[in-house]
Parts: C-alpha cells; structure tokens; sequence
C-alpha cells in the first residue's frame, strides 16, 4: 500500500500538467481516444479497444483501487491552467522489490508534435522516483514506434539496448528497445 493521497497529486511544468484521472475526464478522454484511434491502435491495442464513453467511465473507476494497492498509478496529461485534456500516461507493473516501475504514455493526435508527450515524461519520471521512491523507471518501446522513441530520447531517459522478442502487439511479438530513468537523473 502506498500513503500518496491521490487528490493531492498534481504536478506540472508550466506547459503541461499531469493528475490522477477524475470521473470528469470521461467524455474527454474518449473524445481523444476516438480521435486518435487509427493512430494509436497498432501501439496501444487498449486504447485502440475502447469503444464506449462507459469503457472509459470503468476504466477511471478502477483507478482508485489500483493507486491504493500500489498496483499502477494512472494520469491525465492535461494542458496548465484550462485544463485542456491531451492524453494519458502512467506507472505500471510495479515491482517494489526491486524498486523499478514501467511507464506509458499517448497524446491525442491534435496535439502531438508540441512537447507535450516529453514534458509529461518528465513528470510522471519525477513522480516515480521522487515521490513513490521507486529506483528505476522503464520505458520499453516497439521498434517501429518512431514517436514514442522520439519522446524518450527528448525526455532524458537513458537508451539501454534492443529486447528481442519483448513486446506483445496484435498477437505478434516485436523486438523493443529499453530506456530508462534513475534516481540520479533527477539529483540536484
């Protein structure tokens, strides 16, 4: 169990923002799922599934329960100040034994190409390491996924090798490549 109290969570860097997700996000969030489907689908075959507003309504439902057994920790990438919704990412597979977490991330299509997948990163890597005292944050990305290994890299994670046969997509396996943050990437 962990003792970081979700409504207490929002972090940002002045051009993006990034909390746990609210019941308020439904309609916004598979607004960007819709809009983004044909583009995110091959990556994230999750959000490619999500068909309804009551997938998404079940989906942050669930949220609290897995923040509060330590199981993933899920957030909107929301635009600083209006409060524009622009994406998700979050912390899952959590193994506190060893210390280390994996990330994900997506911004709807309208808004790729902006920093706003980097800045969210960043964040979400800070929380990881600052505020869950994890040791390690993974990013593991198929091969082909330009975009995504675009953002790694401008982020700052730390590119560690190719992993054959690593990914699951589509029932495919696909080799990826690991990135990573540490607790000292982030030291003053």
């Amino acid at each position: 169990m962990n003792s970081v109290q979700r409504s207490s969570v929002y972090m940002y860097d002045g051009h993006v923002a990034i909390r746990p997700f609210l019941p308020v996000d439904a309609q916004p969030a598979f607004e960007a799922v819709r809009e983004s489907r044909v583009d995110v689908a091959h990556w994230l075959p999750d959000l490619g599934s999500t068909h309804s507003i009551s997938d998404v309504s079940a989906y942050i439902d669930r949220q609290p329960d897995a923040w509060a057994s330590d199981d993933a920790y899920n957030f909107a990438i929301l635009e600083h100040g209006p409060g524009v919704f622009l994406g998700g990412c979050g912390l899952t597979q959590i193994n506190r034994r060893h210390g280390f977490a994996n990330m994900y991330y997506w911004v709807r299509s309208g808004k790729t190409k902006r920093g706003i997948a980097t800045g969210a990163v960043r964040l979400l890597a800070r929380f990881g390491l600052e505020i869950l005292a994890l040791q390690r944050i993974e990013i593991v990305v198929p091969l082909g996924n330009t975009a995504s290994i675009r953002v790694a890299e401008k982020a700052g994670a730390v590119r560690e090798g190719v992993l054959r046969s690593r990914v699951m997509l589509h029932d495919v396996m696909h080799d990826a490549l690991l990135f990573s943050f540490v607790q000292p990437d982030f030291s003053a």
